[in-house]
């Protein structure tokens, strides 16, 4: 989708052609997903971009609709737990807490019964879970650990990592289990346990433990099937000019990033003026597994090319470019189905030819 569209805009670019378009749906547009204080030189970036494009954090909008992530803000109790939740599609099973200070007016009331029904948070003694708390570096390890114990393998026996988390230290299992897996980091050769949580830690933290789970691994041929049956839909309808097929296409497998892309701007393929044409040649359409996971796959696809023509009496345009790129894809809870929600296209910029 992205790189159809940001070619064809290219394209239309050049001769000022109007566009239909087609409005977002769902409340979300994709200045939603475009953070202003963060970009591909901060070290958590990959991580950060990747959940906000699957819907599992947001941003936060100002009044001109731009998005700020933070991410070096700390970050709180219910905060975290809310990422956990929606990371792992967890549900309530069993009896969930009681705490004084979540009430059931509260934001994030469902995502800590759900939790604390797991057994990932207990709170506090004096009965409460201080939501509002700021989140340590132990007390989010050991939410991690709790929370991916049935679908990663830690270590049942651990070794000391960190010469701050001593033996007879209470986190001491789940941050030298963490460890081991590659799902936390320290300092140097600190872990710091009482440092507050940033909010790019919590997400890469999180993102780490994902790709870790892989103990029910998908088919992988069966998702390439998937993406590969969407991707020569797409080109078809695209030659077609079958708006409305489309945009259903995009409705069902797509999700995030992808689909509100889709919503937002898939009128671009569709311009207003006759004229202008799309051929894609995708007989060497091949697709190859980057990374694989329980709930996530990377997946690369190469081997096609589009043809973008504009024939007027005043302007004539005839390009070509590769159309590679990297899709990303999730396993939805609620339809059991994978859903494509981001794709990155490899932009060539030597592509263009008149």
């Amino acid at each position: 989708m992205k790189a159809l569209k940001m070619l064809i805009c290219l394209g239309l670019a050049l001769i000022a052609m109007p566009l239909q378009s087609a409005l977002a749906a769902g409340g979300k547009t994709i200045d939603h997903y475009i953070p202003m204080d963060i970009d591909e030189d901060h070290w958590a970036w990959e991580e950060i971009n990747d959940f906000v494009n699957a819907d599992i954090i947001e941003g936060y909008m100002d009044e001109d609709m731009n998005m700020y992530v933070k991410p070096g803000d700390n970050v709180t109790r219910a905060q975290f737990t809310k990422i956990l939740v929606k990371a792992l599609s967890l549900e309530t099973s069993g009896t969930p807490k009681s705490f004084k200070d979540v009430k059931p007016s509260a934001w994030y009331y469902d995502y800590v019964n759900t939790a604390s029904s797991l057994g990932i948070i207990n709170g506090k003694q004096n009965g409460t879970f201080a939501p509002d708390a700021y989140i340590t570096r132990d007390q989010m390890t050991k939410m991690i650990v709790l929370a991916f114990e049935k679908t990663v393998k830690f270590p049942s026996m651990t070794t000391q990592k960190f010469p701050d988390v001593n033996k007879d230290y209470w986190a001491y299992d789940y941050i030298n289990k963490a460890a081991a897996k590659e799902i936390v980091q320290g300092y140097g050769t600190s872990f710091k346990p009482l440092n507050l949580a940033t909010r790019a830690q919590a997400i890469v933290m999180v993102r780490r433990g994902l790709a870790q789970e892989q103990s029910n691994l998908p088919d992988a041929e069966g998702v390439k099937s998937f993406l590969k049956g969407h991707i020569l839909q797409e080109n078809s309808l695209v030659e077609a000019n079958a708006y409305d097929k489309l945009m259903a296409l995009y409705e069902e497998n797509g999700t995030g990033y992808y689909l509100t892309e889709a919503r937002e701007f898939g009128g671009i393929y569709f311009p207003a003026e006759d004229g202008y044409t799309v051929e894609i040649d995708d007989t060497n359409l091949s697709l190859n597994v980057l990374s694989i996971s329980d709930r996530f796959l990377t997946i690369e696809a190469t081997g096609m090319i589009g043809r973008f023509i504009y024939k007027s009496d005043d302007f004539n345009m005839d390009f070509t470019s590769k159309m590679d790129g990297v899709y990303n894809l999730k396993l939805d809870s609620e339809s059991g189905k994978w859903k494509i929600y981001n794709y990155l296209p490899y932009f060539d910029e030597e592509a263009f030819e008149e």
